[in-house]
């Protein structure tokens, strides 16, 4: 009978996370629009990423093991090169990206040596799924376009593609030991420090570090509610901590994000 092996489990973990994060900004970013119809399609495609993480959960466990904890995701690696998207426009433009993305690659991953066949029909699950989601994202920045000039949004996906393409090489050259990429072992205190924390914004929002001050209003940075969500998963990513939606309506300080960053030293992640 053929076996799923550690590697796989690894990968598989993987694409959990990367599901569960997508979903995650999909439902803030669904709590913050002003658009009403908008707000629908993001609590939609938050459900069905949502959804996806629980799939790929089940698949994991059909193969006699547990969803393992991973130091990062796909779109960690955007935030990294990126900083945090600071409009809807940028959101789903890496969105589009991300979507073909991951239908490109599971449609690869399916044709590759001993794909176990649980495995294989998950992989078929979910490139029926994303579909759906390239439709709804693509008609949004069609609509987009039509308002602000088609230029403006092929500009942002050739931006993102670029970045993409970068990326997906990195990734792909770990494909085989996927485990020492993704095990995660804490993060150093001294990384949490809030000058890390101060660097780590200031590259995020595209701001000056000597700028920003304990004292530094979000507001005052240029911040608003989307770009708040967007700064908190890339925080999350970073630092591997997770906000509660409850606690970014008190967040008015750079000082704020600081000493929560610095708070969770004591309560990690569950592992």
């Amino acid at each position: 009978m053929l076996k799923a092996s550690d590697n796989d489990i690894w990968i598989l973990s993987y694409y959990r996370e990367s599901e569960l994060a997508g979903g995650l900004v999909m439902g803030r970013l669904s709590q913050e629009t002003d658009d009403d119809g908008l707000r629908a399609k993001l609590t939609e495609h938050c459900a069905e990423e949502t959804r996806h993480a629980a799939l790929w959960s089940e698949t994991i466990q059909r193969l006699d093991a547990q969803p393992r904890r991973v130091r990062e995701t796909y779109q960690s690696r955007y935030h990294e090169k990126l900083g945090a998207p600071r409009t809807m426009l940028d959101v789903l433009a890496l969105t589009q990206v991300f979507e073909r993305r991951v239908v490109r690659h599971f449609t690869a991953h399916l044709s590759w040596p001993g794909t176990h066949p649980a495995i294989a029909e998950t992989l078929r699950t979910m490139i029926a799924d994303e579909a759906g989601h390239i439709s709804w994202v693509r008609d949004w920045l069609d609509g987009y376009a039509a308002q602000h000039g088609k230029a403006v949004v092929q500009a942002k996906l050739r931006e993102y593609e670029a970045v993409d393409r970068e990326i997906y090489a990195e990734v792909m050259q770990w494909r085989e030991r996927m485990g020492e990429l993704l095990r995660c072992d804490a993060i150093p205190t001294e990384d949490r420090s809030a000058a890390s924390i101060f660097a780590f914004v200031a590259e995020q929002l595209g701001v000056v570090r000597s700028s920003l001050s304990m004292q530094s209003s979000l507001s005052s940075l240029g911040v608003n509610s989307l770009d708040l969500v967007m700064l908190i998963a890339a925080l999350e990513e970073r630092f591997q901590i997770e906000f509660e939606t409850a606690e970014l309506q008190h967040l008015r300080t750079l000082g704020d994000l600081t000493a929560r960053v610095e708070r969770s030293r004591a309560f990690d992640r569950v592992a």
